[in-house]
């Protein structure tokens, strides 16, 4: 088995992100990928969110802060060099959630910290969130990738993201200030390079034969770099939709636009938080192409979530 620990230098968000994606699409069968990078100032949004909803884009544009569509699904999430971003990437015979996730727990204690995860997605210490992660996988490999706050500019967190309300109702509406802390609130002499080396440390420590590796261009990373900045995916399609449902699920909103052609539908966009994206293209595939007035789509999403 090959275990390589890759840091990306660039800053960018689109190079970032094309580059972990390409090096999920040529996993080897016998590799194990850990990837360590920084973003520059930006907004991450989940595959299937609706970036009107989600962001201030009129205050994200003054502040020169980037817009991002990434692949995971899950919400909205704001980087800066502040944060660190760490991503494990194997195939399926592989995949290790929990001892991935430990080695970001023993990371943490070695700069004297203790978290916990919680729940499906979340790492915790002293009841607040400092990692939220999300992941992508097929049928033959896996990725888990998740962001660490070090010194996250948190007034400019709270400004750029503008979650839907409806998400809250029920569970008691806290600011996202009131939710997070940065790890430099919990140990005042911790920095994202210090960090840097204790996970590469505790990474090691699982897999001694691990080797430290510099990035080499993947053949495709260029055209993915392309489609992340574009306007259709960033922005998604802008025509006004025909037939728009909202609906619950997990106890967070689900919207669906629907077009429809000639009573068929040809097309719908999902927007949502969950992180199960082959739940949401079960969605398009039980509904594109059937005749519109013949389903119950309450049913349909009912049964998919089941």
């Amino acid at each position: 088995m090959k275990v390589k620990i890759v840091i990306l230098d660039s800053k960018n968000p689109y190079t970032n992100i094309s580059r972990e994606y390409s090096y999920f699409e040529n996993l080897q069968s016998d590799e194990i990928i850990f990837l360590l990078w920084q973003n520059e100032p930006c907004v991450v949004m989940g595959r299937n969110q609706n970036i009107y909803n989600e962001l201030d884009l009129t205050y994200i544009d003054q502040q020169k802060i980037l817009p991002v569509r990434r692949f995971t699904g899950g919400g909205s999430v704001y980087h800066d060099l502040g944060n660190l971003n760490f991503t494990f990437i194997s195939n399926q015979k592989n995949k290790d959630i929990n001892t991935w996730i430990n080695i970001i727990l023993k990371a943490l204690k070695k700069e004297g910290i203790e978290a916990e995860k919680k729940g499906r997605n979340d790492l915790l210490s002293n009841g607040k969130k400092v990692s939220g992660m999300a992941w992508l996988e097929d049928e033959e490999k896996f990725l888990i990738h998740g962001t660490l706050m070090v010194n996250l500019d948190l007034k400019k967190l709270s400004k750029c993201l503008t979650p839907d309300i409806s998400k809250f109702i029920g569970k008691g509406i806290k600011s996202i200030k009131s939710r997070v802390v940065n790890l430099k609130e919990l140990n005042p002499f911790i920095t994202v390079s210090g960090l840097r080396s204790s996970l590469i440390e505790a990474f090691k420590e699982e897999y001694p034969y691990a080797k430290l590796s510099k990035h080499t261009e993947i053949p495709d990373e260029i055209a993915i770099y392309e489609m992340l900045k574009s306007q259709e995916w960033i922005f998604g399609k802008r025509e006004k939709a025909q037939m728009q449902r909202i609906l619950k699920v997990e106890g967070k909103p689900l919207s669906l636009d629907i077009y429809i052609d000639n009573g068929i539908i040809d097309n719908v966009d999902v927007y949502t938080d969950s992180l199960d994206l082959k739940k949401v293209e079960k969605i398009r595939a039980n509904l594109i192409g059937k005749e519109y007035k013949s389903l119950n789509i309450d049913d349909i999403i009912k049964s998919i979530w089941a």
